[in-house]
């Protein structure tokens, strides 16, 4: 049996506050929960982009992937970071530490930004469906 395959997201692939719907491109996951990484979160170009580590929190959703052999390779070419994408890309994957409300912490396969962001605005709170909310 393989080890179960997480994946976190925290801009466009989360579910609308309105319907609760799951992105398309995880149709073949199932829905954990809120979850949140060590990061800051910023606003790119009316998307987020995430870098990691620190102290403060970027929140988003935990998802099991039912067939990662899929998911992941359609993800990489939604966020192009696949192969053939030119160098260096916008965003790399990496697998992070990721936690729950309830302190569980599980390894999940997430999407971060790879270019300088000295240039970009700080979401502070960490959260982009709020962020945006905000700003609509």
């Amino acid at each position: 049996m393989t080890e179960p395959q997480y994946l976190f997201v925290y801009g466009t692939l989360r579910r609308s506050r309105q319907n609760q719907i799951q992105h398309p491109f995880l149709a073949d996951c199932d829905y954990i929960g809120d979850a949140f990484i060590h990061g800051e979160l910023y606003e790119i170009d009316a998307y987020p982009g995430t870098i990691a580590g620190g102290t403060k929190l970027v929140k988003g959703e935990l998802y099991l992937m039912q067939n990662p052999e899929q998911t992941l390779p359609a993800l990489d070419i939604y966020e192009e970071c696949a192969a053939y994408f030119p160098q260096p890309h916008e965003y790399l994957r990496r697998e992070l530490q990721v936690s729950l409300p309830d302190g569980q912490t599980v390894l999940a396969w997430t999407y971060l930004y790879n270019r300088p962001v000295n240039e970009l605005m700080r979401i502070h709170s960490g959260d982009y469906l709020n962020y945006l909310q905000e700003h609509t």
